[in-house]
């Protein structure tokens, strides 16, 4: 027999304790739980439940969720080549710069890039039926970077000629072949890049030779 502290008066309403949880029982006159804790846990709290967002599955997105990215259109080749004929602009504009000296190493950069950048825009070309533009002659264009200008001015005449056909293909309706499709944009895409080298490279010469006038004055 275990001798209880005196101010215990009623021994009898000692009981055992059950594990805490989210369920309750009558037991000696007091309301006590009965599921056990771990299950409780388990639960999660309203707050966990209600702060969850649901993860889309792959399924999911095949199912009526919005594409991640859409496919280009005889719009977008338009806008392209836009910005393609902007950077030509800005080449032309960097040539007429006075004084303008490149390197050796530059004007084989300049040429390099120049010659690709058309053999793109006449594949380009080609592919959507644009025809092709007769090359201009070199000789008309005087002074060391008379090549340059020939070339840009092919290029624009492509760009032209390019416009000219998807508009007439964007007003009839027609469509280009999947496959084709992406080969005249991998195409305009690369003389994009090469254009734009050629005016960085442009750039930094025309601000050296800024730099040096005004140490010059």
């Amino acid at each position: 027999m275990v001798d209880l502290p005196g101010d215990v008066e009623d021994p009898g309403r000692i009981f055992e304790t059950t594990p805490v949880g989210g369920g309750a029982a009558e037991k000696g006159g007091l309301t006590v739980p009965t599921q056990q804790f771990s299950t409780f846990m388990k639960q999660g709290t309203p707050m966990e439940t209600a702060g969850k967002s649901s993860m889309i599955s792959p399924f999911g997105l095949m199912q009526g969720q919005p594409p991640l990215a859409q496919a280009p259109t005889m719009d977008t080749l338009l806008a392209q080549i836009n910005n393609v004929q902007s950077t030509m602009g800005d080449i032309n504009s960097q040539l007429n710069t006075p004084n303008l000296k490149l390197k050796s190493s530059t004007k084989y950069l300049v040429k390099s890039k120049l010659s690709d950048a058309n053999d793109n825009l006449r594949t380009f070309n080609s592919k959507i039926g644009g025809g092709l533009p007769e090359e201009p002659d070199i000789s008309e264009f005087k002074g060391p970077l008379g090549r340059f200008f020939a070339y840009l001015t092919d290029g624009q005449n492509q760009m032209e000629a390019a416009k000219k056909q998807l508009q007439d293909l964007k007003d009839k309706g027609s469509n280009i072949s999947p496959g084709d499709f992406l080969l005249i944009q991998v195409k305009l895409n690369k003389a994009q890049q090469l254009l734009e080298f050629t005016s960085v490279l442009l750039s930094n010469a025309v601000s050296d030779i800024k730099q040096m006038m005004q140490i010059q004055l």
